[in-house]
């Protein structure tokens, strides 16, 4: 659901690249599995949903994915011309910054709407709660995550009503 902001932060500024944008919303998400492993199942969430790993490890994973990954993943899974993909995906600090932006927006939404946010660690593993929509983190993920599909979903059929044939390429790549 957080592919909902980079779609509404492209729409807002279409100089910004869809790809770091979609890659920044996404990437803290790639450390639950690990996370959840390493601390034998007590933990899901840390080091890229805190603060200070959205801004330090997060962007610089982001970038290396879209500068090196993005360009064939999405050029094997969506049929969508490899050369175009990876102009996209040039690494510039511009790039850095709008995966910085999203990855500070993926951990702001979770803070809304999850149970545990540990926006401060490594400094404590405490959970930052004050930011929980009506202190309540089942109804406002109700709330969180049926506005973001309900976008979601605008902005995709946006998409599918302008030209079919390339849908693909301007909801992942333009």
């Amino acid at each position: 659901m957080h592919c909902s902001v980079a779609y509404l932060a492209r729409w807002l500024r279409l100089g910004l690249s869809l790809p770091a944008l979609l890659v920044g919303v996404m990437a803290p998400d790639l450390e639950n599995p690990i996370i959840y492993v390493v601390t034998s199942g007590q933990y899901g969430r840390l080091v890229l949903h805190s603060l200070l790993g959205a801004v330090t490890l997060a962007p610089l994973l982001s970038a290396v994915l879209v500068v090196f990954a993005y360009p064939p993943v999405v050029s094997f899974l969506f049929r969508i011309d490899r050369a175009a993909a990876k102009v996209r995906c040039r690494f510039s600090w511009g790039l850095v910054g709008v995966c910085l932006a999203g990855n500070l927006s993926h951990v702001l939404i979770d803070a809304l709407h999850h149970e545990y946010n540990p926006l401060f660690f490594p400094f404590t593993y405490s959970s930052v709660d004050a930011l929980v929509l009506f202190n309540d983190s089942f109804l406002s993920s109700v709330v969180v995550q049926t506005t973001l599909l309900v976008l979601l979903i605008l902005f995709v059929a946006k998409e599918a009503r302008m030209d079919r044939k390339d849908i693909w390429k301007r909801l992942l790549v333009e």
